[in-house]
């Protein structure tokens, strides 16, 4: 923590910034210090409580994983030691939609990914955070202002009749006083004539009969009345007022007259509106907030029950919202949002309710539901009315959602329940190509507690090593020599055994652990290659796939500069591969980033070249070295003619550019036969090795090595496959 901030004043306008990479705070804190914000810093868990037991900032961002205790026990640690925890956003460098909704339910204002664009969204989710805060203190000095105005009223109505009239019902004459006269803007000539007929006039016809109702009780019972109602002055400016009134006995003890006050509480109820739109209501669209849902649904619920009918919640969340704000701002993200709730209001009738409850999610609560059919119906509707074009600056966007649905009494009986599994359903609705609806069924619970089993357990893995790197062999066809290693992440569970990639990739690929599992690969390849050199086995090339979201990191450049220097591997003898489908997500941003690795002296391949939108021209102006033939060109040759004739004009085109082609898959001789016979540079597949542990690629470079005295024995030099199956058996 930085020195002296124990003894300061409290610092109730700064923001706390908790990191314990010394760089990344310092980054953060400039950034904000820019916009204007007061910044101080902690390293740790101890040091942020230790200085929170001094200091009130407005804000703390709180990095996830620090040295001694995560975000959450540094939030359960103020919780008991000093009762209340300041306003907090999580940063981290885990993008993990579960972490992301744990951490906000435990109070979390944001989550904000550390990614390449994370110093650019932070000020304006701070400014957000900031204005939240504000809100929320002007609700507490409203609340003041009220409890303050209704003391006064209580006061006011003790020790003054200001505003008073008194009515005669034998000449329906009203005396009016002259805070009455000025309240009512009254003429002199209209005041001197008044009847109790002129003054009903100027109430709202909406508040007329129950007006005269009180009026008649107070003559016909002798109680007192006391109501509010809405007046409508001559000048068209509407009041709201506090009305009361009590019958004099004469001495007879009949009631002659009537007495009472009107109080203006226009300002009270102004303030009690803003108080319930804070309340109950989401800010930007108008719509009922989350607590305003439960009590709609819990209404819904109880009336559902005595009728016997079905509700229906429909949990919606945007398909792609985060690329919206990143592509086109969050002033275009908001008026998405707001053409998204006004489209959904359009939908559903008057009886049922759509909400917002953050972010980009909605829920809409459907009520009095006879048929199932009939909610699928509406979730239809809803998922056609969301993907309407809208039109955001000059840019017409097209935006589409994944609908989860739980039913009462089916699926849950109490709000809570509904409310998670209908959250459920929407994610299954995701994992099935979004853009569709789900209904929940109790096996996705137990599809749920597998992801999140997979999830703690690839997080349990990056902290004991579990993950290791095995590595498949490419072969050069006309000298038959092993010429570089595909790195391959293995995932050894000390339970399950070994994971296949196919199973926790994809998953790692959604979290964001896929950044911390490629770095984990990308360090060991680097340091084994410069190992195997420098125990004379080879100058080999070992390729490492870079999944999109790892080429859009903004350190990438600079965390591949880093590796090299710590393992001492030379740039050359590093290549990094890509899908064609990840330099065009934006050509631009590839074509700087490439430029760049290029700078650095490694090598660039496109993996399953042909199976994307590229052309070889254009890859070429990306300083590609080594295009990839894709394996499902492979299947079937030669006998599929079409497939031969992908391949024979990748392989042409290829080498009339001087780039090197490696055909990846190939796993029989027949296969072979053709490539060899295109001039094909290279191969990678079964037919030439499996992937490899360290220990047999060791072996299988040892023999190499050898067999530059002995290999003619049993393969010919022009043999491809001598160091194929024969040896990584």
């Amino acid at each position: 923590m930085r020195s002296g901030a124990a003894t300061r004043d409290p610092r109730k306008n700064a923001i706390l910034i908790v990191e314990d990479n010394a760089a990344q705070a310092q980054l953060v804190r400039m950034t904000l210090e820019q916009k204007g914000f007061r910044c101080d810093q902690a390293a740790t868990g101890a040091d942020a409580l230790a200085y929170l037991a001094q200091n009130q900032p407005l804000l703390m961002l709180l990095d996830y994983t620090l040295p001694d205790m995560n975000a959450l026990e540094v939030v359960a640690a103020l919780e008991n030691e000093q009762g209340e925890v300041p306003p907090f956003i999580i940063i981290t460098c885990i993008e993990d939609t579960r972490l992301a909704v744990s951490t906000m339910r435990s109070g979390a204002r944001d989550f904000l990914v550390k990614d390449f664009e994370f110093l650019e969204r932070l000020p304006a989710a701070v400014q957000r955070v900031k204005r939240e805060i504000e809100t929320e203190r002007r609700l507490k000095q409203a609340e003041l202002a009220l409890r303050e105005s209704e003391a006064r009223l209580a006061k006011a109505q003790q020790i003054a009749r200001m505003g008073s009239w008194e009515w005669d019902p034998a000449t329906d004459r009203v005396i009016c006083s002259d805070g009455l006269v000025q309240l009512l803007g009254l003429s002199p000539q209209a005041v001197a004539k008044a009847t109790l007929r002129d003054l009903i006039r100027y109430l709202h016809p909406g508040d007329m009969e129950p007006v005269q109702m009180a009026l008649l009780d107070c003559l016909r019972t002798g109680d007192p009345f006391n109501i509010d109602c809405r007046l409508v002055r001559d000048d068209g400016v509407e009041l709201s007022v506090n009305a009361q009134g009590e019958v004099e006995p004469d001495e007879e003890g009949t009631y002659s007259s009537m007495t009472g006050t009107i109080l203006d509480i226009t300002e009270r109820k102004r303030v009690e509106h803003e108080i319930q739109q804070l309340a109950y209501y989401d800010p930007l669209t108008g719509l009922p907030n989350r607590t305003l849902l439960g009590d709609r649904l819990s209404q819904a619920i109880v009336q559902a029950n005595r009728d016997g009918r079905l509700v229906g919640v429909i949990f919606l969340d945007l398909d792609g919202f985060k690329e919206v704000n990143d592509t086109f701002g969050h002033h275009n993200g908001d008026r998405l949002l707001n053409c998204v709730a006004r489209q959904l209001v359009e939908v559903v009738r008057e009886t049922d309710t759509v909400a917002r409850i953050g972010g980009d999610e909605f829920v809409i609560v459907l009520t009095a539901i006879s048929h199932e059919e009939d909610i699928g119906d509406v979730a239809g509707k809803i998922l056609a009315a969301v993907s309407a074009p809208v039109q955001l600056d000059k840019a017409e966007v097209v935006a589409t959602g994944s609908v989860g649905i739980s039913i009462f009494p089916l699926d849950g009986e109490d709000v809570q329940t509904l409310l998670k599994h209908a959250d459920v359903a929407m994610y299954n609705a995701k994992d099935l190509g979004k853009n569709n609806y789900r209904f929940y069924s109790q096996a996705m619970n137990v599809k749920l507690v597998e992801r999140h089993t997979l999830d703690a357990g690839m997080r349990r893995a990056l902290l004991g090593s579990e993950f290791a790197v095995h590595y498949q062999p490419q072969i050069d066809l006309v000298s038959g020599a092993l010429i570089g290693t595909e790195a391959l992440a293995r995932w050894q569970h000390p339970e399950m055994g070994m994971v296949p990639a196919a199973t926790f990739i994809p998953l790692a690929e959604e979290t964001g652990l896929i950044c911390s599992i490629g770095e984990t690969v990308l360090r060991h390849a680097c340091l084994r290659n410069k190992q195997w050199q420098e125990q004379g086995l080879g100058r080999l090339t070992v390729s490492v796939n870079l999944s999109t979201r790892e080429f859009r990191q903004k350190n990438l450049v600079a965390l591949i500069g880093s590796v090299l220097e710590e393992t001492g591997l030379e740039p050359c003898f590093l290549e990094l591969e890509l899908t064609e489908a990840t330099i065009m997500v934006n050509v631009d941003e590839a074509e700087r980033t490439l430029r760049q690795l290029k700078e650095l002296g490694v090598l660039i391949s496109v993996d399953g070249f042909g199976t994307g939108y590229s052309s070889l021209m254009r890859l070429r102006r990306f300083g590609i070295d080594r295009i990839k033939i894709d394996r499902s060109f492979l299947r079937d040759l030669p006998q599929s003619q079409d497939n031969a004739a992908i391949t024979q004009a990748i392989v042409a085109m290829g080498q009339s550019l001087g780039l090197k082609v490696l055909a990846v898959g190939v796993e029989n001789h027949e296969q072979l036969g053709f490539l060899k016979g295109l001039g094909c540079n290279e191969i990678q597949g079964y037919l030439a090795g499996r992937p490899l542990g360290e220990e047999a690629v060791t072996t299988m470079l040892a023999r190499q090595a050898a067999a530059q005295v002995d290999v003619e024995v049993n393969y010919p030099l022009n043999d491809p496959l001598r160091f194929g199956p024969a040896y990584t058996s």
